[in-house]
């Protein structure tokens, strides 16, 4: 391909919805030029030090702060002018957490920076993709 690859990285806080208040969720937002269509996101509950690993489409995030977007596991939807709700998990098992608005629309500008929207195609990488898809599942 000739194009060197390159890495996007954030770290935030998301709150996880809980039913007396809320908790805080580190999370690592992880974007590579070789899987341009994919958002790896890892959340570790600050109590249990487990992480939970989620790749998702960078589509559907840019789109879920806008519009309700996604289905099944995952679901994104605008809830504030701050917020955004993200919901992980099927019917029996999910988890609520609300998202930093302008913290993931930077994260979303900086892998825009990395490959633009409609050029996803030109840096895909089908073996690296699966592999991605395959570890985060």
């Amino acid at each position: 391909m000739g194009k060197p690859h390159t890495r996007v990285y954030a770290e935030t806080v998301f709150e996880l919805v809980e039913p007396d208040g809320t908790a805080p969720v580190d999370v690592t937002l992880a974007y590579e030029t070789s899987a341009p269509h994919t958002v790896v996101m890892e959340l570790e509950i600050r109590e249990s030090h487990r992480p939970s690993v989620w790749a998702l489409s960078r589509s559907m995030l840019a789109e879920g702060l806008l519009v309700p977007a996604g289905l099944g596991d995952v679901q994104i939807t605008p809830a504030t002018p701050e917020f955004v709700l993200l919901q992980l998990g099927d019917d029996a098992e999910q988890a609520s957490l609300w998202m930093p608005l302008a913290e993931i629309e930077e994260f979303l500008e900086s892998t825009y920076d990395a490959v633009p929207v409609g050029e996803e195609d030109q840096w895909l990488e089908v073996d690296t993709t699966l592999d991605q898809i395959l570890k985060a599942g």
